[in-house]
């Protein structure tokens, strides 16, 4: 009798295990949707790379920076590089770094990569601020004893920005917003200074005292100070190559006192034209 022949074993997966790939298929895709849906802490993330922006190390490349506080920033998590990548890079760097002060350095940078709260990140934003201030204020206290201008500007700083107070008396004469010609050559060894930070916001403003003026040229005391910011700001851009977009104008006129009006000495020193150097962490704002 003829033996019954065997059927051939099949080859490949089971059938089941097609199933089953599709089913984690769906489930990665669902997951990758909700991940991809999530929203980050656009404020924090921009506070974080600004603050690690410090002028006496360098920890992030321009390509991470602006991937941190550009428009990428706008969409989910997809488009958004690895933050905590950069942040631990950061750490590698400080750790790298030579000197005193590496240890409390690398333990800030510890603290902003963790979940810091608003106000612990404030004050971190600010101490940044003010460290980067005080270098730049230093630096342009030199630079004017250097050019024998010290005794005629007045310097100060903050979190912000290095200030220079400039008297009126010494740029316009009463009443008018051409810079005097005597004048001029103490502006050019101001633009001298300035062009040094040219990348970082300057702001120019115009001061007055509240005596009242009013004339065919000049409405009142705001479009004076005004118009006299604007021809220093005219003559600093023929001395230096500076970037007109970094640059910016303000008139006050009599609004932001710096001393009593009651008497000619308080006035004298209302009548200012107040030039801000933003530092290099809140020029990026």
């Amino acid at each position: 009798m003829a033996k019954k022949k065997e059927q051939p074993a099949e080859e490949g997966s089971p059938a089941w295990m097609a199933t089953f790939s599709d089913l984690m298929n769906l489930l990665l895709c669902f997951f990758v949707l909700l991940f991809a849906s999530s929203t980050m802490d656009e404020g924090k993330i921009q506070k974080i790379a600004a603050s690690f922006n410090n002028i006496s190390f360098s920890i992030m490349n321009e390509s991470q920076v602006s991937l941190l506080s550009g428009d990428m920033m706008s969409g989910g998590v997809t488009q958004v590089p690895d933050v905590m990548s950069i942040l631990s890079e950061a750490g590698r760097a400080i750790e790298g770094n030579s000197g005193d002060n590496i240890s409390s350095s690398a333990t800030d940078a510890g603290n902003l990569s963790g979940q810091l709260s608003d106000e612990e990140l404030k004050e971190e934003y600010d101490k940044r601020g003010e460290e980067q201030s005080e270098e730049m204020y230093e630096e342009i206290v030199q630079m004017a004893e250097s050019y024998t201008i010290d005794d005629q500007i007045i310097l100060d700083y903050n979190a912000q920005y290095v200030e220079l107070n400039l008297n009126g008396s010494i740029l316009f004469d009463s009443g008018k917003a051409e810079v005097r010609e005597d004048s001029k050559m103490f502006l050019q060894k101001i633009a001298s200074i300035l062009v040094k930070y040219k990348y970082c916001t300057i702001e120019i403003e115009g001061h007055t005292d509240n005596v009242p003026i009013s004339t065919s040229k000049y409405a009142d005391n705001r479009a004076l100070s005004t118009e006299r910011a604007r021809n220093v700001y005219d003559y600093l851009m023929s001395q230096e190559n500076f970037i007109d977009q970094n640059m910016k104008i303000a008139g006050y006129g009599e609004s932001k006192p710096v001393a009593s009006n009651a008497t000619e000495e308080g006035r004298a020193k209302n009548r200012r034209v107040v030039i801000k150097i933003y530092n290099q962490q809140n020029s990026l704002n």
